[in-house]
């Protein structure tokens, strides 16, 4: 039996999430978006060289997120540890930037604000919840 890490609130979170980065980075390769519909000063090289440096963090936070969402074999929880982290901390670092240079848009700082809070929620829930050994988890 695969013991549940995850509230079904939890994971739709996490899934959109996850796929969300996947899609943003998407949408940064291919240039989809034009650049007066990206962050502010997105047109100086040195911005856009900022953003690519998300790219293996926000990658990683991902593909940890889906493992630890869809592993039967590996240790899930840790996967999801991860991802939390990662995620968290790429949210909290877009927010600090912005802090720095005075820029507010809604449309970039909810979502960032999302990632920054919303893995505090199963990270305290998993730090506050006694692990159940497998042992037990089989009887």
């Amino acid at each position: 039996m695969q013991q549940r890490y995850l509230t079904n609130t939890q994971k739709a979170i996490v899934w959109t999430i996850d796929i969300g980065f996947i899609i943003y980075w998407c949408v940064i390769l291919f240039r989809i978006l034009p650049p007066e519909l990206m962050f502010d000063g997105y047109e100086k090289s040195e911005v856009q060289a900022w953003n690519w440096s998300f790219f293996p963090l926000d990658i990683l936070a991902a593909l940890t997120g889906i493992i630890g969402q869809t592993t039967k074999r590996l240790n899930a929880q840790v996967f999801l540890v991860i991802s939390f982290v990662l995620t968290s901390i790429a949210g909290g670092m877009a927010l600090a930037y912005w802090v720095i240079l005075g820029f507010f848009d809604v449309l970039w700082w909810v979502p960032n604000f999302v990632l920054l809070v919303f893995p505090l929620w199963p990270l305290y829930q998993f730090a506050t919840t006694p692990a159940r050994s497998e042992s037990r988890e089989r009887t």
